[in-house]
């Protein structure tokens, strides 16, 4: 039976929906808006870099269009990117035109040169790790002198400080034309870090509840996604600092990136007791082969600790003198404290809930009010 016209159109329908969903989404992100200002500023200093080649006076004149190449070989989002990028394509660029003249003194360009100049290129962006484009930066440069140019001086010459032009125009425009400081991504993932943390303290009370199975797969997902979390977060904190070397605007917007970089830490402490936390709970819940379940006079406190800890890293950006959430927290773990205490004494198994009740401590103690976080933008 073949398909009615409605019934294939619906399916494509919600396809283009769901693309244009996630177009929108990427246009209203913070990467995007980086990406727009990269192109803008590539373009710019591409076409800087081809008028500043076109004016140059002999033989280099004739090559104007490795300018624009080497600015676009060059352009990085940060300043200090575009530097160590540039610099990388000359070292490049130099190492392959003298493996093109090692390989044009043997003879004419053969197959046995040719091999020779991708061959050494390859291994040498291997083991120098500091030239542009991996194998290919040193390799297309020796290919382009070996088999364009051979033994052209003129042609090596062009080449060269065409791409030193447009690498220097490259790195004008990043400095110059709003360059990027990446503060506030690095502030937004904190706080995802931050939130997805205290968002998986509180379904771990709703696992308690509701008895979650050992191989349910919400309990890969929430590590999946904590994890993922983390390292965004550090990542971002690690390229906003990047993103100050080297770069006018720091001066206009001061910051304490050694303080990010502790608040970063703070942040991994919290999500690795949240991960020990979690894969406790998914044995301890029904219990081993070696142990026996939680005790069900501990799941209750155990909850509420859940949510009580997880209430403190919601409001962590609270004011320095709001501790009452944290004071809350502290009274419900003791409360945990006490009943397992009390199970211990009447012989239940306590060894993994006691476990759970450090690591809510060690939470705690990172995020005591002398290491809150600053506000988000």
């Amino acid at each position: 039976m073949v398909p009615s016209s409605e019934f294939v159109s619906v399916p494509r329908a919600k396809a283009k929906d769901q693309w244009w969903a996630r177009f929108r989404g990427w246009v209203s992100s913070r990467d995007s808006r980086a990406h727009v200002l990269l192109a803008v500023k590539a373009a710019i200093a591409a076409g800087i870099a081809w008028s500043v080649a076109l004016a140059v006076p002999g033989a280099p004149a004739e090559y104007p269009y490795y300018a624009p190449l080497g600015a676009l070989l060059a352009m990085y989002p940060t300043v200090a990117g575009t530097v160590k990028l540039g610099l990388q394509t000359i070292a490049g660029l130099s190492i392959g035109i003298v493996l093109a003249y090692l390989a044009v003194w043997v003879g004419d360009p053969d197959w046995l040169s040719v091999a020779f100049v991708v061959g050494m290129g390859v291994l040498l962006a291997g083991t120098l790790k500091r030239t542009a484009g991996g194998g290919s930066g040193i390799a297309s440069a020796g290919l382009f002198v070996l088999i364009i140019g051979n033994t052209d001086l003129g042609f090596s010459l062009g080449y060269f400080i065409q791409t030193i032009i447009g690498v220097s125009v490259g790195l004008a425009v990043s400095a110059i034309v709003v360059p990027a400081l990446h503060t506030d991504d690095a502030l937004g993932r904190m706080g995802q870090l931050r939130r997805a943390a205290a968002r998986q303290l509180q379904e771990l009370g709703e696992a308690l509840e509701d008895q979650w199975a050992a191989d349910d797969n919400r309990w890969a997902e929430r590590r999946d996604s904590l994890t993922h979390a983390a390292r965004d977060a550090r990542s971002a904190v690690v390229y906003a600092a990047e993103s100050r070397k080297a770069n006018i605007r720091r001066r206009f917007h001061p910051r304490d990136v050694d303080q990010d970089y502790h608040h970063v830490g703070v942040l991994e402490v919290v999500a690795f007791h949240t991960l020990n936390i979690t894969n406790m709970l998914q044995d301890a819940l029904h219990g081993t082969s070696e142990e026996k379940p939680l005790a069900p006079a501990v799941k209750e406190p155990m909850r509420a600790a859940f949510a009580a800890v997880g209430d403190v890293l919601e409001l962590w950006t609270v004011d320095e003198h709001d501790g009452a959430t944290l004071v809350t927290a502290r009274e419900t773990l003791r409360k945990l404290e006490t009943t397992i205490y009390d199970a211990a004494s009447r012989n239940e198994p306590f060894g993994a809930a006691g476990s759970v009740a450090m690591s809510l401590h060690r939470i705690l103690h990172a995020v005591t009010p002398e290491l809150r976080m600053p506000a988000e933008p």
